[in-house]
């Protein structure tokens, strides 16, 4: 079992970084992971002035040593650096994950080219949560592209012109299913990359999050699409809810767009 992915805390030191590292910490002198060393009361009081602020839990090094030690031992297999490479090519700049308090586990930042992952995520799932949202990275033109032009249809829509795709419930439909199809795809992918590590490398198997799903529960996108509609017991939403609260954003926007763009032209 590889050290750097099974453990939580320190391990080998870090190779060289290489040309194909596709990720980067986002900071240097990251702070080890894991409890602080209890002083031993043979050690005496300390002397000198004592620090008395400590690092918030979300300082984003406080995982950095970790995530670019299972970085570069997930490197090692050949469809996870397709995949880096994938996700570097995808934005034409590095990603860089850092630890960040959010809402999901592991989210991708767009706008700033960053993974980040909570900071109670660690060890094999970290390392797992990590690499799924490459997957993101990777096929971002994809979402671009469904987002892009469902924003084209709601203008034309906004102008009285004939659409495809129904009518805006339709349409609203048909776009969280384009994105969850696409998340589907990505998750295709996130498993054909663990099984292969868990096969080749020796990685630790429960690093292969949606094994079990995709060869049981989800074996086709039909039942996966089921499944992503079955609301939370806490919200009373759905994960498909989000991208019909994303598409009801697109289609406002175009509608405002359309509107400010009458009143500038004097048409009512």
């Amino acid at each position: 079992m590889p050290k750097s992915i099974s453990r939580a805390g320190s391990g080998p030191s870090l190779p060289p970084k290489r040309k194909h590292d596709a990720i980067t910490p986002s900071s240097t002198g990251p702070a080890q992971e894991g409890p602080a060393k209890k002083k031993q009361r043979t050690e005496g009081p300390a002397t000198g002035p004592q620090p008395t602020v400590q690092r918030p839990p979300t300082d984003p090094s406080m995982h950095a040593v970790y995530d670019k030690m299972a970085h570069e031992e997930m490197l090692k297999n050949p469809k996870y650096k397709q995949l880096a490479d994938d996700a570097a090519a995808a934005q034409d700049k590095p990603v860089n994950v850092i630890t960040k308090d959010q809402v999901q586990g592991g989210m991708f930042y767009s706008g700033k080219g960053q993974v980040g992952l909570k900071p109670d995520l660690t060890g094999p799932k970290r390392a797992s949560v990590m690499a799924f949202e490459l997957t993101n990275v990777a096929q971002q033109k994809k979402f671009s592209k469904v987002t892009g032009d469902a924003f084209q249809s709601e203008v034309n829509a906004a102008l009285g012109k004939n659409v495809v795709g129904g009518d805006l419930n339709a349409r609203r439909e048909n776009f969280a299913k384009s994105m969850e199809r696409i998340e589907f795809n990505g998750i295709q992918r996130h498993h054909e990359v663990m099984k292969d590590g868990i096969q080749g490398q020796g990685w630790p198997k429960e690093m292969d999050r949606f094994g079990k799903r995709l060869e049981g529960a989800d074996p086709s996108f039909d039942s996966y699409w089921k499944r992503q509609n079955v609301p939370d017991a806490k919200t009373g939403k759905s994960h498909s809810d989000v991208y019909r609260a994303q598409f009801d954003n697109i289609a406002a926007k175009a509608a405002e767009l359309v509107e400010k763009s009458k009143k500038q032209q004097g048409v009512k």
